[in-house]
């Protein structure tokens, strides 16, 4: 199934920039982590100037089967990867939980969508 989801990763005004302590990332190194998934078909990537979450950079919107999920302060390597690794996970099993590691990183917002539930 082609483009069954989104990930929307903002590269704007606060994300991205090491001033305000989130992480610096380049899109081709993201775009290398992205196809590494094995999401490329599956999922669409797009960079995004700024999703309104400033405090949170770097923010990351997701969504997948109907739902919207947002990440906030993702902010290493390791944690882009979770991401795109539980996307995956969830493509095959729509009910897939968050795994522990994203769990302190996801956020609800009203700006956009309805973050994951917290336990």
């Amino acid at each position: 199934m082609a483009d069954a989801g989104l990930i929307f990763a903002c590269f704007g005004c606060c994300c991205g920039h090491t001033n305000n302590g989130a992480a610096r990332f380049s899109r081709p190194a993201t775009r290398r982590a992205f196809d590494a998934a094995g999401l490329q078909g599956r999922v669409r990537l797009a960079f995004s100037e700024c999703l309104g979450p400033c405090s949170e950079a770097n923010v990351v919107f997701v969504y997948l089967h109907g739902r919207a999920l947002w990440f906030k302060r993702i902010n290493t390597p390791d944690l882009f990867q979770a991401v795109f690794a539980h996307v995956r996970a969830a493509l095959s099993a729509p009910d897939t939980s968050l795994p522990d590691t994203l769990m302190p990183y996801s956020f609800s917002w009203t700006g956009g969508g309805v973050g994951p539930e917290l336990a």
